[in-house]
């Protein structure tokens, strides 16, 4: 029987809070730290890896050098696989950790995923829109859904960062709550999604903002909804999903910072004392406002209860 991702990390609740005799020893890195992300080059996750990267060597958070390094494929279990295999219980080691470390082993039974690594902390929560190039006639999601049913099914080619990506749940949801039938494309990351439609391989795409705010800016790719609550501050022009009459449940990603299983307890607090810093950093703030991230700044038994309830969200929409 697959153990739940809440078992595994109420199992390791202590090294996320940082108790114990080990911590107070005291950890640092004395050595170049490796950043693992399981996504290809481009894509929002593999985007703040390396704005984190940077602001931690350039506001003096480590003493050594970070090295980003990608290890895409298999909804992020390409990535995780390379952990295990190379940086089992290497503490001079970050992992780059969002929802398809969750969704994948639930779509692939014995895929690695998050339950195979050690979370500490999250930053953001990402909300989604619905895009389009900017030269397709459909202004917004009501117009494109009032299309897409007059074709016949299938003809709109819709692209998504992956099988398991936050994306891909949201284009799920969208369809579900639209009832239009999309020609489903998989990517490898956002990245590839966004090249796809600008260069006209996919009609529509279900976004993070962080990955298309230049785009958006320029009016080279339009927006039609909102997969949120209420409108975004910064892009109040763009209705939400409901206000059209789409009942498309908000979808959003989270993005945080996992650990090797079985590093010491002293280097899960250092880790932890890290991201706090960063969490406060003015850059980072700065760049979750411009990219129209939501701060979540979460660790402990919070992370572990919003953990817990995004993996029966995810359930949900398999």
């Amino acid at each position: 029987m697959r153990t739940s991702l809440l078992g595994v990390v109420l199992a390791g609740a202590a090294f996320l809070c940082g108790a114990g005799p080990a911590a107070a020893q005291g950890w640092v890195p004395t050595k170049p730290i490796e950043f693992v992300v399981p996504y290809a080059v481009g894509g929002g996750a593999d985007v703040f890896a390396r704005i984190m990267a940077q602001v931690m060597v350039e506001e003096k958070m480590v003493p050594v050098p970070v090295k980003v390094v990608n290890q895409p494929g298999g909804g992020s279990a390409v990535g995780v696989a390379y952990v295990l295999a190379n940086r089992a219980r290497e503490p001079h080691t970050l992992v780059l950790a969002n929802n398809p470390l969750q969704a994948t082993p639930l779509t692939v039974p014995g895929a690695p995923g998050l339950k195979d690594l050690q979370p500490i902390y999250n930053f953001m929560l990402d909300d989604f829109v619905l895009v389009v190039r900017a030269d397709k006639p459909w202004k917004t999601a009501k117009e494109f859904v009032e299309a897409a049913k007059a074709m016949p099914p299938k003809t709109i080619k819709a692209g998504s960062g992956g099988p398991t990506g936050g994306d891909t749940m949201g284009q799920r949801a969208f369809i579900r709550a639209s009832g239009v039938d999309l020609n489903q494309i998989t990517f490898n990351s956002g990245g590839e999604v966004l090249t796809a439609l600008l260069g006209g391989h996919v009609d529509v795409a279900v976004a993070n903002p962080i990955e298309y705010t230049g785009h958006l800016k320029a009016g080279t790719v339009r927006a039609l909804g909102a997969f949120r609550d209420t409108r975004y501050p910064d892009m109040a022009d763009v209705p939400t999903m409901k206000e059209q009459g789409i009942d498309a449940k908000a979808v959003q990603v989270w993005r945080g910072v996992a650990l090797p299983k079985g590093v010491p307890e002293a280097a899960v607090t250092y880790w932890v004392g890290v991201m706090d810093k960063l969490a406060a950093s003015p850059a980072i703030k700065k760049y979750l406002k411009e990219n129209l991230l939501t701060e979540s700044s979460l660790k402990g038994p919070d992370l572990i209860k919003f953990l817990a309830e995004q993996e029966e969200r995810f359930k949900s929409l398999r």
